[in-house]
């Protein structure tokens, strides 16, 4: 087990910050979701971590290691692409075999270790050929054997796009079984909310290269830290009117003329007149005479300023 580390990391692409002085930690032993949308720079945290880009300040510490300047293979860590991006002109067999060659590994040690992982992925039969005459699913089977012959200390997931189920759901039962098996640290980027919520330990959510929270799901569930963490979190927004804000609660209009009121005290940041913004998780909608229903004691409430004004778990 191995804590990944970015300390104010800066990374850059034709002059444009893909990340901006970004920190963050993933648990060693747990799965951590990179959640954010295609500009924030998930992708690129994966990258630099791996050694494929290099960072422009800052460090990045693999169990308290220093590995910033490190060559990628030196890093201890394998990462694991949305396309498998093999080598054409090798056999399955090569492409798997790669990683341990450059790291100078025995004959006999890449045979025994290549074995395995293929007998893991049932491709004991496809080692010979190339590329060109296996399956898509093959071929990322080939992607994966390639990361996990190497054993490292931290596995790096960019997930395939949802139009390829088979893919997605082979990459997500892999990140379980590499946790629950053998007690690796996973960390994986993606768009999905529901998908950082039901399969990550942690969730780092990013925006624009930068960190916006940290924590558990559930703790980032029950405490967004603003408007835009609660979107990327998967949770439906609704624009609202302050009519009163006091001790026993906020009273809002809604944009469609539905009256509502939060119980519980109310952010003093709130006033009468304020447009606000209300939240709700999807699974907590009801429907009553055919319209949607936000029960009160399941709204979040954000400020003019995109803050969590009210919430409906005690502070």
């Amino acid at each position: 087990m191995a804590e990944l580390e970015l300390r104010k990391v800066e990374h850059w692409q034709r002059r444009k910050i893909v990340l901006d002085g970004l920190s963050l930690k993933a648990p060693p032993g747990r799965v951590t979701a990179l959640l954010g949308d295609s500009d924030s720079g998930r992708v690129a945290v994966l990258k630099v971590v791996a050694g494929i880009e290099k960072t422009h300040g800052g460090a990045i510490l693999v169990d308290g290691a220093d590995v910033t300047r490190a060559r990628p293979g030196a890093r201890d860590v394998a990462i694991v692409f949305s396309a498998a991006a093999l080598m054409p002109h090798k056999s399955a067999y090569e492409n798997i075999a790669y990683p341990l060659r450059l790291a100078r590994f025995d004959r006999e040690t890449i045979e025994a270790r290549v074995a395995a992982v293929s007998e893991h992925f049932g491709l004991a039969d496809a080692l010979d050929l190339r590329p060109r005459k296996l399956t898509d699913l093959q071929c990322y089977q080939i992607g994966l054997a390639r990361a996990l012959v190497r054993d490292p200390a931290i596995y790096l997931f960019e997930l395939p796009p949802p139009d390829d189920a088979a893919l997605r759901d082979l990459a997500i039962a892999e990140t379980r079984r590499l946790r629950g098996e053998f007690g690796r640290t996973v960390i994986f980027a993606t768009g999905n909310a529901e998908e950082a919520r039901s399969l990550a330990d942690w969730t780092v959510v990013l925006h624009e290269g930068r960190k916006l929270q940290m924590g558990s799901p559930s703790r980032l569930v029950e405490r967004p830290a603003s408007r835009r963490v609660a979107r990327l979190l998967g949770a439906k927004l609704r624009t609202a009117r302050v009519l009163e804000a006091g001790a026993d609660g906020v009273a809002l209009r809604l944009k469609d003329d539905t009256a509502l009121t939060l119980p519980g005290g109310a952010d003093s940041s709130l006033a009468p007149g304020d447009r606000a913004t209300l939240a709700i998780w999807p699974e907590h909608i009801r429907r009553e005479a055919g319209a949607p229903f936000y029960p009160p004691e399941r709204c979040y409430l954000f400020a003019p300023n995109g803050r969590l004004a009210h919430t409906p778990h005690p502070r």
